[in-house]
């Protein structure tokens, strides 16, 4: 499998948008899990910790603010979520405390690009890190 740290979960109950997405970010190199109702959504994040979710939140057997508490309780607040959403649910959106929110619907780019800022390593990190100048 990839990196671990680009392992996404993608939870989304239309199976078609969850396939379109899915295909995209796998297209990006991402190594991605896919989940159709919250419940499974949980499971699957306990099973494995993933680097950031995609969430849908109106979801069935669990909505999306569930999955979203269930995963932040099992990982304390340090996995992002992206929400993908019809509109009208700001007062959910809010609840979850979305790294990034996509309305319905949405340029898949523009989701991919959302998924690599989430993913990319803090600012002045060892990546970043430029070397100290020679001394003449």
């Amino acid at each position: 499998m990839g990196d671990p740290r680009q392992h996404v979960l993608v939870v989304e109950d239309d199976r078609n948008i969850r396939e379109v997405i899915c295909e995209a970010l796998r297209d990006a190199s991402f190594d991605v899990v896919e989940a159709a109702d919250g419940e499974e959504a949980v499971k699957a994040a306990i099973d494995r910790r993933p680097a950031v979710v995609v969430l849908d939140l109106g979801l069935p057997r669990l909505d999306g603010v569930g999955v979203a508490d269930q995963i932040r309780d099992h990982y304390d607040q340090s996995v992002p979520i992206i929400v993908v959403t019809a509109g009208g649910r700001a007062g959910e959106v809010s609840r979850v405390r979305a790294a990034v929110t996509f309305t319905k619907p949405f340029d898949l780019d523009d989701l991919v690009g959302a998924v690599r800022q989430v993913l990319a390593p803090p600012a002045g990190g060892p990546e970043t890190v430029n070397p100290l100048p020679a001394e003449s």
